[in-house]
């Protein structure tokens, strides 16, 4: 019997990073440390500096009142998720809230409440796994922009801020805050 393997796991080949000119390999990833730090360098770029603020800050008045997340707003965001996408490893998958979601409604709401009224909101849920997947059809597989992330989240997290995406999209546009023709992100 041979020794034992991983199963023919999907191997991420040595990336290259190359000059934007020459083309030329400036720099090989070879370890999967090195790998995972040229994908992080090329899906999230540094942060631009930050302009200083101004000494005499003067702030508009609100343009709304923020409210709690309601029963109903949880009941919409449920039903928008896809029940078999992928959550975060080790927490409650997507399926749970889509097929229990008016046996939950009564629990999450004032367990999502509280996250305002107490100004916490769970370290678990900040956490997030960020697996690379081929883009398909690409003919070099060295450059890390032949990959693409995508972001797992865990499933409490993901509900909660679906209610409050849906509630700042909709009182920006109510208010004027977004373009007319802006679509999306």
């Amino acid at each position: 019997m041979g020794p034992a393997t991983d199963g023919g796991r999907a191997r991420v080949p040595t990336l290259e990073e190359r000059h934007p000119v020459t083309k030329r390999v400036v720099k090989q990833a070879i370890t999967n440390e090195d790998k995972s730090k040229m994908f992080f360098k090329a899906f999230f770029p540094a942060k631009p500096a930050a302009a200083p603020a101004p000494d005499e800050r003067m702030y508009p008045p609100p343009k709304w009142e923020f409210e709690p997340v309601t029963n109903e707003q949880i009941r919409r965001a449920i039903r928008k998720m896809k029940p078999y996408k992928a959550t975060r490893s080790g927490t409650v998958p997507n399926s749970v809230f889509t097929h229990a979601r008016e046996l939950l409604i009564p629990h999450l709401g004032p367990i999502f409440r509280a996250t305002d009224t107490l100004e916490h909101y769970p370290e678990k849920w900040k956490l997030t796994e960020t697996p690379v997947l081929r883009k398909p059809g690409k003919p070099d597989y060295t450059a890390p922009g032949a990959y693409r992330p995508i972001v797992l989240s865990d499933g409490f997290a993901r509900v909660l801020n679906m209610c409050k995406t849906e509630d700042a999209v909709l009182m920006a546009e109510s208010k004027g805050l977004i373009p007319p023709n802006h679509f999306g992100g």
